[in-house]
């Protein structure tokens, strides 16, 4: 998939040269392995060495939570806020921060406040790595030409890389099968991983007579200061024409494609909210037809 942000590392470096005397108290011990936590804050950029990238970590009532994202779920990056949704994790600190079991979010609008680098100090030492810095001299140049393209195509960024080779294909006899699509809050991007599996999916559904449904769920997430966030009320239905879009795309006839998108928002629990934002994509092969 496309990086979102071409040069990001080095223009984040460049940034840090303009903050100085950014210090961050040390904090009392974390919460126990498993506890709950959802809250929205900045995050914290963490230079970690010459030729290696950032480190990043948010701070909630004083404790410092290191912000590694799952595959797909967007980089991190400064003049945005998160939403930060899991758990506590066992583990030793990353990025000198407490790890997390967690879905991260990097939400839509701008923050200005979001703009801390911590400079290097020799504590925090990166390992040279991205696809910047690995492969031949030929693959490396390949990713910077993407990245360039990126810049004046940014659709790019957004269309998952769909290898023909790399998914699951299905044998018969076909039977029904249902994938189920996690979405940031308040993006309708789906991962790759998602999409070699949707292709799995078209090739029961093109295989013979079969009905597809989408059905799309609207977002909540109960914060662990007892707030809730909710998503736009449209974001139920721009999910369900997006992925509607793609399996048309994919050869599906739309007279076999039934679409439902459900406004009432779901989550609101506190524990694992970001299930709420998701599609149950669903196509059951039909006998005769």
């Amino acid at each position: 998939m496309a990086a979102h942000n071409t040069n990001y590392r080095s223009g984040l470096l460049l940034a840090a040269v303009c903050i100085t005397g950014v210090t961050i108290p040390a904090t009392a011990a974390p919460p126990p392995v498993g506890t709950p936590l959802s809250f929205v804050s900045c995050p914290i950029a963490r230079a970690t060495g010459p030729d290696t990238d950032l480190c990043f970590f948010a701070e909630y009532e004083g404790e410092r939570y290191a912000l590694v994202n799952q595959p797909d779920w967007g980089n991190m990056q400064l003049k945005h806020r998160v939403l930060v949704e899991g758990t506590v994790a066992e583990g030793s600190p990353v990025c000198g921060a407490t790890p997390l079991d967690a879905r991260i979010s990097i939400l839509f609008e701008l923050d200005a406040s979001c703009d801390t680098v911590l400079p290097f100090d020799g504590a925090i030492r990166g390992q040279s790595g991205g696809i910047f810095n690995q492969g031949s001299a030929e693959q490396r140049e390949a990713a910077r030409a993407l990245a360039r393209r990126v810049e004046t195509e940014p659709a790019l960024s957004l269309v998952p890389v769909m290898g023909e080779s790399s998914y699951p294909r299905p044998v018969p006899p076909y039977k029904a099968e249902t994938l189920t699509i996690y979405y940031p809050f308040e993006s309708d991007r789906a991962t790759d991983a998602d999409m070699r599996q949707l292709l799995r999916l078209r090739d029961i559904a093109l295989a013979g007579p079969a009905r597809v449904e989408v059905t799309s769920y609207r977002g909540a997430s109960r914060l662990t200061n007892g707030e809730t966030i909710v998503e736009r009320p449209e974001m139920a239905r721009q999910r369900a024409e997006k992925v509607v879009d793609i399996l048309e795309g994919l050869g599906i006839d739309a007279r076999r494609i039934e679409m439902e998108s459900i406004d009432a928002s779901e989550g609101n629990t506190g524990e694992d909210d970001w299930r709420g934002r998701r599609i149950e994509l669903s196509v059951i092969p039909l006998r005769g037809d």
